[in-house]
């Protein structure tokens, strides 16, 4: 079994869905809680993503040389990042920590942020830009030239010039469903197909 803790980068606190008692973010308490995860033996921990956290590749790059052995979940979000510079991130953020990343693809999310962010898709089309972008970025991370004209992008001559350690290509991938069309579910699956082995997916 593998059980993974949580890097509160939005705050913490004692109560849920309250602000009563609540911590600000500081690099010293993500630095102990980090640190807590490691002694204690967890596999890892998640680092949510969203308008209200701290950027989760920036919070794990600073933990990484702090830790020793527990892996960083950490967000991919279609449409917000292409899937060639999603790619180099994760193979150098994967070779530098020794292994120690992994990748929770986020396709759902609110509507209103999404729309801040600049991403202007239903929630179906969502789910099809993400089947485009994972298929470009398992192509780029296993080391092959991409290219694809989708819906939704058009890659030419997609590749990542740094390399990428073989044994990462076939990476943990923890997806979170948001799927309450069948349609949906059956791109999801694709998708993960498209990442390799996989593992933790719930609905």
């Amino acid at each position: 079994m593998q059980l993974l803790w949580f890097i509160p980068t939005h705050g913490d606190g004692r109560y849920l869905a309250t602000a009563t008692g609540g911590r600000a973010v500081s690099f010293s308490y993500l630095r102990q809680i980090a640190q807590a995860v490691d002694d204690l033996g967890y596999t890892g921990a998640l680092l949510p993503t969203g308008r209200s956290c701290e950027d989760a590749w920036i919070v794990a790059s600073t933990l990484v040389s702090l830790t020793r052995q527990m892996r960083f979940l950490v967000a991919i979000r279609p449409g917000l990042v292409s899937p060639g510079v999603a790619a180099r991130m994760a193979a150098t953020f994967d070779r530098l920590s020794g292994g120690r990343l992994l990748i929770n693809v986020v396709t759902g999310g609110d509507p209103v942020e999404l729309a801040g962010d600049g991403l202007h898709l239903s929630h179906d089309q969502r789910y099809e830009l993400t089947d485009e972008f994972l298929t470009v970025w398992r192509a780029i991370v296993s080391g092959e030239q991409v290219n694809l004209q989708g819906d939704y992008l058009n890659i030419q001559d997609g590749i990542a010039a740094v390399s990428t350690r073989p044994e990462a290509i076939s990476a943990l991938v923890v997806w979170r469903f948001l799927c309450d069309r069948p349609k949906n579910r059956c791109q999801a699956c694709r998708c993960l197909s498209n990442l390799g082995r996989t593992t933790g997916a719930s609905s």
